[in-house]
């Protein structure tokens, strides 16, 4: 049999309900991934493989992919703070406008695959949760289990973790499908997100 590239399979997981589950795939955008880009994730490009084999086991089990993104106006005005001063002391312009191609682009990496009706959350910071409709949208649809893939660990796939559990959602991240500056960083949050109570998935 052949080895699962993100560990344990989807199908595999402990009462799990592929009807009352939702997979949030985090970030995944040319902008946090390629080689060169403005604000790439050193780990991200490489779990691109183990992202994609997820997010095709969960259609092929039924369980709702969700694309999780950033977009920010061209000019960088609605971008957290820190980053925009970073980005402009860069000289970096139009990182992650709505619409934009290439290597700073709100685009998917090659080797991920949204399909047409996969929902898609744009998301102003940290968390999935933070002033979107996500919350709503999996209780809507009878969703109990989020299961945390993309990037960055420490960030995005942490606050979105946080919030998921505080919200009572039952909450699972892959950590070959997540990503981090450098494997301490990886290994000290996703220890941490075990302890809040996360079950990470090897």
């Amino acid at each position: 049999m052949e080895k699962c590239l993100y560990g344990t399979p989807l199908g595999e997981i402990g009462h799990l309900d592929p009807a009352k589950t939702a997979l949030l795939l985090i970030d995944m955008q040319k902008a946090f991934v390629e080689p060169g880009a403005a604000l790439r994730v050193m780990g991200a490009k490489a779990t691109v493989p183990a992202c994609e084999a997820a997010v095709q086991d969960a259609r092929d089990l039924g369980i709702r992919v969700i694309w999780v993104k950033r977009e920010y106006s061209a000019d960088c005005s609605n971008m957290e703070i820190p980053r925009r001063k970073m980005l402009r002391e860069l000289g970096v312009n139009g990182v992650l406008a709505p619409g934009s191609t290439g290597i700073n682009s709100v685009e998917e990496p090659e080797g991920l695959t949204r399909l047409e009706d996969e929902t898609v959350i744009i998301k102003p910071r940290w968390s999935a949760f933070f002033k979107t409709d996500l919350d709503r949208l999996l209780r809507d649809s009878g969703v109990e289990n989020v299961i945390l893939a993309g990037t960055t660990t420490p960030n995005c796939i942490r606050t979105t973790c946080y919030d998921a559990i505080a919200y009572d959602y039952r909450t699972i991240v892959l950590a070959a499908c997540t990503s981090s500056q450098t494997e301490d960083i990886q290994s000290a949050n996703l220890k941490d997100m075990q302890r809040a109570g996360a079950e990470i998935v090897e």
